[in-house]
């Protein structure tokens, strides 16, 4: 989806994404490519995205909770660190995973335009 100016949504955007199922880190990484965002990763595991948030240019997260090494909480923790903001996916119910009310947690499975619109109101909020 496009907005009125004809630029895609996302356009300069870079997400970190970090997903341990192969098949939904790609269809992620393809919805945001579609609305004009640069992608770092796929991760599978949270210590590969924090080699990759020292490494690279983040504006937004994108994560799993639970990763193939453990949860994204570590991750978390380090993103709001750098003042990165990130929306949290999961299958797990949202009491379980949400550690503020102000907290962006996403319940899989994610329509292409609810990731869309979340991520986008997700950079919004980054420093400039």
């Amino acid at each position: 989806m496009r907005p009125v100016d004809g630029l895609p949504d996302l356009q300069g955007c870079n997400v970190l994404v970090v997903e341990d199922e192969p098949l939904e880190a790609l269809d992620y990484c393809d919805r945001l490519i579609e609305a004009g965002a640069g992608v770092v990763g796929p991760y599978a595991c949270a210590t590969d995205a924090l080699e990759a948030i020292n490494s690279e240019r983040i504006d937004v997260a994108l994560l799993d909770y639970a990763l193939a090494d453990r949860n994204s909480q570590e991750l978390q923790i380090a993103l709001e660190a750098r003042d990165i903001p990130f929306v949290v996916l999961t299958g797990y119910p949202r009491v379980l995973v949400r550690r503020t009310e102000q907290q962006l947690v996403l319940s899989k499975p994610v329509s292409a335009d609810l990731l869309r619109m979340t991520v986008k109101a997700a950079a919004s909020t980054a420093p400039r």
